[in-house]
């Protein structure tokens, strides 16, 4: 595809060096002091990493008996790779998790290219991620975050290349992304049933070729994810794709009972490690991990559909969006964690937390202010551009942003962190890059300058260049 601005190649170079230079320089302090960046999870994503370099096996750790199906390998494998070729150092690691998280940026601007149709607000997209102070970050932590962003972002760039060419290779390829991410963080595991969803209503495919379309993304999906599935019901884990999902009931649980008895969640936590680890002393009727995690999920679930309607009304909780300037202070050494801050926002609201958090230091926040701001404007553009699809009847723009955006900010459940917006930032990223060329748009409609049609009612392809692209429901 040529582009009137010139040279996307050289582009897509320029964004991420900058991304992967911006990265580098924010994690100076981690290179100096890895364990800056290592939080509780790093050791079940490390751990599997030196097991592997060990004897090839994918344990908890190199000392472990057992095969662990904690955690998803693909993340791991990745650390185990970079061990592999930086001689076992844990700061070539961070110059790797930079690496693989600045690729997001550049694919994010080749998105747009497909998105817009506009080289300018397609770097416009692309440097909204890079500045995202969430972003920054996670970028060089030892977390699947980074990975996870860029495989979202390959998503969007080869569905929404579908939607323009309706080619089959580009629907497989989003599949084959979205497998990649299930096998990075396993919360993308049902982003597959929105994905099927939408293929439906892409325009200028006959039905019958559409359920052959469906079902070859569902087989792509399945090749990727169904073998480690089978792999964790061989070790003893169920048929899971990973062992965190009690975790995360466990978690959520302990939020919706927090906000009903108006008690720390952390309390509700520890009471729920006592009750399991009392109740898996018998041998006999919990004889292995499926058994017990079973049981975890059923007992949690059950407290959860008591509460249901607390716990619904929760999913709308917007300090999922708020920047996560703790972890970007704390990665500088200019903050502490481990206070309990999550538990006092659930419980008595942002502004109380932060105050918690910061123990009077309230000019700190001060010092990412311009970041904070980008990623307003971003919200802004995003919160507009969709407006304007409710108006203009785009629904193909709201079937995405549902599917890139509220899929991932939703399916986290009502404890969800700050940190997971990051994945459906790509998307409003993107759209809010195009909320400037539908302000143009409605400008030319009031001016009486709007796009003149073809003889046949149609827009030309020069008015389409102009305007960018437009999702058609069939």
């Amino acid at each position: 595809m040529n582009y009137s601005t010139g040279q996307p190649w050289k582009t897509a170079l320029i964004l991420f060096s900058a991304a992967f230079l911006l990265f580098l320089l924010y994690a100076i302090p981690g290179l100096l002091n890895p364990e800056l960046l290592m939080r509780i999870d790093s050791a079940t994503y490390l751990g599997p990493a030196h097991s592997m370099l060990h004897d090839f096996t994918y344990k908890s750790s190199p000392e472990a008996t057992f095969p662990t199906g904690l955690r998803v390998p693909l993340y791991p494998l990745y650390l185990a790779f970079s061990l592999l070729i930086g001689g076992k150092s844990l700061v070539f690691c961070i110059i790797m998790n930079c690496l693989i998280s600045a690729l997001a940026i550049p694919l994010l601007y080749f998105a747009g290219l497909e998105f817009t149709k506009s080289e300018p607000k397609a770097v416009a997209a692309a440097l909204l991620l890079m500045l995202s102070p969430t972003e920054i970050a996670f970028a060089p932590m030892f977390l699947s975050e980074g990975m996870f962003v860029t495989w979202v972002v390959l998503e969007i760039l080869f569905m929404v290349r579908y939607i323009n060419g309706t080619r089959k290779s580009d629907l497989a390829l989003a599949a084959a992304a979205g497998g990649a991410a299930a096998l990075t963080r396993p919360l993308n595991i049902l982003w597959i049933l929105p994905y099927l969803f939408v293929t439906f209503f892409v325009g200028g495919i006959p039905f019958r070729q559409k359920c052959l379309r469906a079902l070859l993304g569902l087989a792509v999906f399945a090749v990727i994810v169904v073998p480690w599935i089978i792999r964790n019901k061989s070790i003893g884990s169920g048929w899971r794709i990973d062992e965190v999902a009690a975790d995360s009931l466990r978690h959520n649980a302990s939020v919706v009972e927090s906000r009903v008895n108006n008690l720390p969640a952390n309390f509700y936590r520890e009471k729920y490690a006592l009750h399991f680890e009392n109740q898996f002393r018998d041998k006999q009727k919990f004889p292995n991990r499926d058994s017990q995690l079973s049981y975890e999920e059923h007992y949690l679930t059950r407290i959860i559909l008591e509460h249901r309607i607390v716990y619904f009304s929760m999913f709308f909780n917007p300090s999922k969006l708020v920047p996560d300037v703790p972890t970007f202070l704390e990665n500088l050494q200019l903050t502490t964690g481990g206070k309990g801050t999550w538990d006092v926002i659930v419980k008595d609201g942002l502004w109380a937390g932060i105050r918690h958090y910061f123990e009077g230091k309230l000019y700190l926040p001060f010092l990412i202010l311009p970041l904070m701001l980008i990623l307003l404007a971003t919200y802004l553009g995003a919160f507009a551009a969709l407006i304007c699809a409710i108006r203009e009847k785009d629904f193909m723009l709201l079937l995405l942003f549902c599917l890139f955006s509220v899929y991932y900010l939703m399916v986290v459940g009502p404890g969800g962190y700050p940190r997971f917006q990051l994945p459906a930032l790509p998307f409003l990223c993107l759209m809010a890059s195009r909320f400037t060329e539908l302000l143009k748009r409605g400008k030319g409609a009031t001016d009486g300058k709007n796009v003149s049609p073809a003889p046949d009612g149609s827009q030309t392809e020069s008015d389409k260049h102009e305007n960018g692209i437009s999702f058609p429901i069939p």
